[in-house]
């Protein structure tokens, strides 16, 4: 798949076009009024203008150019976005459904994940849940934004506080968004339009709650075909999420946890999870040398594609209406 071309355009969402619409008309009556002024018209007119105006203006529909339910025959269309040294995911079903799993870095310029999401979603869309599988701000990274932009009904987090200013930010918008709002645990199950989704991490009560072991793990399911994400929890609850779930873990499509660091994706995890295909989001030239080669060899050694935003950009991979799967990537760097 050749690079795309993405849109350097910001969008306003529906009630932002609206203010503008009742600007406007309050300009309107401000010429209207200097007119009766000087008896061209008389107030009872206006005043009839203003309401016909109003009623015209709450009967727009503001068009979301939403094109999530064109994903050309595919059971789910999933996006890997390049985001740099941080995580953002997007999962988009037959039915329109869209999961999207973290927001990218906090030092990022906003308009990359606005940009990657109007692509796929459209300009205004509507994303289903947002979750935000741990705090640290290259996965929370521009939450604020995204949720100021789209149409966000579920937001999940892992109810451990984090101390910085992009932290602060993301919760004030969800405030401002008034968003349904969880924080799920280990063992609970939900469908979401066409997903299934059962929580793998975090548990309750955990004895270390670092933002990395809490990290919400999920599994989730369209049709026969499942991908696995763990955040950045360590091999050591990979090791808890094995023995709760042993036997029920395998799926399509793997992220490498921890953005490939050899602190998780032990063999262990790997050989039951049994993936097709394995994708790593990570930035070129990173400071922590992501991904780690020894969890690479790990994956080639198991005979498992392997696909990274370092090195192939963006990534998307359809999982197709006989559960196969499709894999196109944006550039070779």
């Amino acid at each position: 798949m050749g690079k795309k071309k993405y849109s350097k355009k910001r969008t306003l969402k529906g009630k932002k076009i609206s203010v503008l619409l009742t600007t406007l008309l309050v300009g309107v009556a401000f010429l209207l009024g200097t007119w009766v002024e000087r008896d061209y018209l008389s107030f009872s007119l206006i005043e009839n203008y203003i309401k016909e105006v109003q009623l015209y203006i709450e009967s727009i529909e503001i068009p979301s150019n939403d094109k999530s339910k064109d994903i050309k025959g595919n059971l789910s269309e999933i996006h890997f976005f390049d985001v740099g040294q941080g995580g953002s995911t997007l999962l988009q079903a037959y039915d329109g459904t869209n999961i999207l799993i973290d927001t990218g870095r906090y030092d990022s310029d906003e308009t990359e994940i606005i940009n990657y999401l109007n692509d796929e979603i459209g300009v205004g869309g509507s994303i289903d849940l947002l979750i935000f599988t741990h705090n640290d701000a290259d996965h929370i990274g521009n939450g604020d934004a995204v949720l100021e932009y789209f149409q966000v009904d579920e937001v999940w987090m892992n109810g451990v506080d984090h101390t910085s200013q992009t932290y602060s930010q993301v919760l004030d918008s969800i405030i401002d968004a008034d968003v349904v709002y969880k924080e799920p645990l280990a063992g609970e199950a939900f469908d979401l339009g066409a997903f299934s989704i059962e929580v793998l991490n975090p548990i309750e009560d955990m004895e270390n709650k670092s933002q990395n072991d809490a990290s919400i793990a999920t599994r989730i399911s369209i049709g026969d075909s499942s991908i696995i994400q763990t955040g950045d929890v360590s091999g050591q609850i990979e090791e808890r999420i094995l023995k709760d779930y042993i036997g029920s873990l395998q799926s399509d499509i793997m992220v490498l946890g921890h953005h490939g660091s050899r602190t998780s994706t032990s063999k262990e995890w790997l050989q039951d999870v049994n993936p097709k295909v394995t994708v790593y989001q990570a930035g070129m030239g990173n400071v922590y040398e992501h991904p780690h080669k020894e969890v690479l060899n790990k994956v080639v050694d198991q005979s498992i594609e392997v696909y990274g935003t370092d090195k192939n950009g963006s990534i998307q991979i359809n999982i197709k209406q006989d559960n196969q799967l499709e894999v196109f990537l944006e550039e070779e760097k």
